[in-house]
């Protein structure tokens, strides 16, 4: 069915939250106060907002492909030369936009990343949750969104050397090969969210069976993505095969994990 009757904050609709040595206006919604507390507490993917701090300064630009409610793309906009971020969710786009015109740096671009000129969005929850998917994994809502091209995203390479997050809740594994294309930039990092769990639901055969093709489809992933030059960092399992083996092949449920790619030096 079409995404019902949104509602979205105006500009006053915000509340500053501190987190990680940043305080950031976010959207003062009564669905995200408990996922607030997590995020004042510091408790809610540290490791992210650490390599955040590794890779930005005032020389990087930063993309962010799937900014959701603009936890880390506002949050960056203290560190980087700019911030451009993606976000294909009716809802969290709104809000983007909405509270975009507080940060000088930061621009918001509505669609998904793909190489389709458009695809449908399946709200998980609700549109405006951290789940929004392009896989067929929705729960009934859906709506049809751009499809934006790595070239339609990326800034023009004499900007600046750019650090790249993807965070699109299982479609990177369809869309690999356009994400691969970033290789064509002066990337100095690529942080990509994995989801075999989410990726494990859109196969068809018995539930061991599904297990094996995520492992396998993962392990092609990791090698798809990397850019010319990155080394894979999967701190903190030792190596690509110990977490295909211990957090999806022989866990009761597949665990999600980050690909860090960085530039050699």
């Amino acid at each position: 069915k079409a995404a019902s009757a949104i509602h979205v904050p105006t500009l006053m609709d915000s509340i500053d939250i501190t987190y990680f040595g940043h305080t950031v206006a976010l959207p003062d919604l009564p669905e995200y106060q408990k996922f607030y507390a997590k995020l004042r507490a510091e408790i809610w993917e540290p490791k992210t907002f650490a390599t955040l701090k590794e890779f930005l300064d005032k020389d990087t630009i930063y993309v962010d492909i799937g900014g959701w409610i603009g936890v880390t793309p506002f949050w960056a906009s203290h560190l980087a030369k700019r911030v451009i971020t993606v976000e294909p969710d009716p809802k969290c786009r709104a809000i983007l936009k909405a509270l975009a015109p507080r940060y000088s740096n930061v621009t918001v671009i509505e669609g998904a990343l793909s190489p389709d000129k458009a695809l449908k969005i399946n709200a998980v929850a609700g549109f405006g949750s951290s789940e929004t998917s392009a896989l067929a994994i929705g729960d009934g809502e859906a709506v049809a969104v751009p499809g934006l091209s790595i070239v339609q995203v990326m800034p023009p390479t004499e900007e600046g050397p750019v650090f790249v997050k993807v965070d699109i809740e299982g479609y990177e594994y369809v869309i690999a090969d356009e994400i691969a294309k970033l290789s064509r930039y002066r990337v100095k990092g690529l942080q990509v969210a994995v989801h075999p769990h989410l990726y494990a639901r859109t196969l068809e055969g018995p539930k061991v069976l599904r297990r094996f093709k995520a492992a396998a489809a993962t392990r092609e992933l990791a090698r798809r993505l990397a850019p010319a030059s990155c080394a894979l960092d999967m701190a903190p399992y030792a190596s690509l095969s110990h977490y295909l083996w211990r957090s999806i092949l022989l866990r009761g449920s597949p665990k999600g994990t980050d690909f860090l790619y960085r530039a050699a030096t």
